[in-house]
């Protein structure tokens, strides 16, 4: 059992860390767009679209960063996704949740594995917000933090602040996972549930029930997400918002 367990975690930090290497160049433009909070009217619009974003910061800072922090994020993706798919898996096979469970045993079992993964991971989804936000001035949005890379910031962040310093942001990064974690995991189990009943073949089932469940995950988690990226990005010397609630009533 604990082998397969520990195969079920490889697999899905493997394929997710991979996955990032195409989709880390959106990821870097997303947190750009989230930006910082400013008054309307106090800030010039450096990033108007995704397209335009990718072309302005190759334009600007050469197309190398358009793949910045991968380092981080392909850690990230490792960690917390093999962590949140191991775990949920492991549920699965106890009779936990799946099957022919309730739909809220399923949600409950992906929440948990999503809090879980989403507090281990913290201190390297910080470096990955860091270091995907740093650029040139011209085109800067947020703080800028200067690490110089994953090591560095690892470093420069703990010299500061210790351990509680990793885990500025943290308090975003478990309702974001978890709850992000709930609308992928049950979407996706649902559809394919609904799609096996009405015999599609496996490929078929698989991506229709990726597809859904990736817009329905995008939908859920973007404003948790905006939220994470400001608790993460504020400098630790002056705090911008004084916790999570402070954070989205702002």
């Amino acid at each position: 059992m604990f082998h397969l367990a520990g195969m079920e975690v490889l697999a899905g930090g493997l394929a997710a860390a991979l996955a990032c290497v195409f989709t880390n160049p959106m990821e870097v433009v997303k947190i750009r767009l989230q930006g910082e909070l400013q008054a309307r009217g106090e800030y010039t619009t450096v990033y108007r679209n995704p397209v335009h974003g990718l072309y302005t910061m190759a334009r600007t800072d050469g197309l190398r960063a358009t793949q910045a922090g991968l380092g981080p994020a392909m850690t990230y993706q490792l960690v917390m996704n093999g962590v949140r798919l191991g775990s949920f898996a492991e549920m699965e096979k106890r009779g936990w949740c799946g099957g022919e469970k309730p739909v809220g045993a399923t949600l409950a079992c992906s929440m948990l594995a999503g809090s879980v993964s989403g507090l281990l991971g913290s201190p390297v989804f910080l470096v990955k917000t860091h270091l995907q936000t740093s650029s040139s001035s011209g085109i800067a949005v947020g703080h800028q933090h200067q690490h110089g890379g994953m090591v560095q910031a690892f470093t420069s962040i703990y010299r500061v602040g210790g351990v509680r310093g990793l885990y500025q942001g943290a308090t975003s990064s478990i309702p974001r996972i978890s709850i992000g974690s709930a609308a992928q995991l049950v979407t996706y189990s649902q559809v394919v549930r609904w799609l096996e009943e009405r015999r599609c073949s496996p490929w078929q089932t698989n991506l229709l029930a990726a597809a859904a469940t990736g817009f329905v995950v995008a939908v859920v988690i973007n404003p948790l997400d905006v939220v994470a990226t400001r608790l993460y990005n504020q400098p630790a010397d002056r705090s911008l918002y004084s916790g999570y609630l402070d954070c989205v009533s702002k």
